[in-house]
């Protein structure tokens, strides 16, 4: 893997804000995609070891994931397994 420069992570930082901006700032589930990255962060060895700008940065790339999941759940696309825990998603 090649060495990641400065300008590659500010590229970087700079697309997970625009898809941010776009998918999750003003989604209506802001509040639960935050609520979300911060159950999956705060257990993780990363709060204390990552500087705080990555710490927001994967914090980011975590809503995004939760919204995206969120839409394939909306779609239908997800497998049974779900079903045992969320019965209610099949309901009309």
């Amino acid at each position: 893997m090649a060495d990641i420069t400065d300008e590659d992570l500010d590229e970087c930082t700079r697309i997970i804000n625009a898809m941010w901006a776009m998918d999750v700032a003003n989604s209506g589930h802001e509040r639960q995609a935050d609520h979300a990255a911060g159950m999956l962060l705060s257990g993780s060895t990363l709060q204390t070891v990552a500087p705080g700008q990555i710490l927001e940065l994967v914090d980011r790339v975590i809503q995004l994931g939760y919204i995206a999941a969120l839409e394939d759940v909306r779609r239908g696309v997800f497998d049974d397994a779900i079903m045992q825990w969320r019965p209610d998603l099949a309901e009309d």
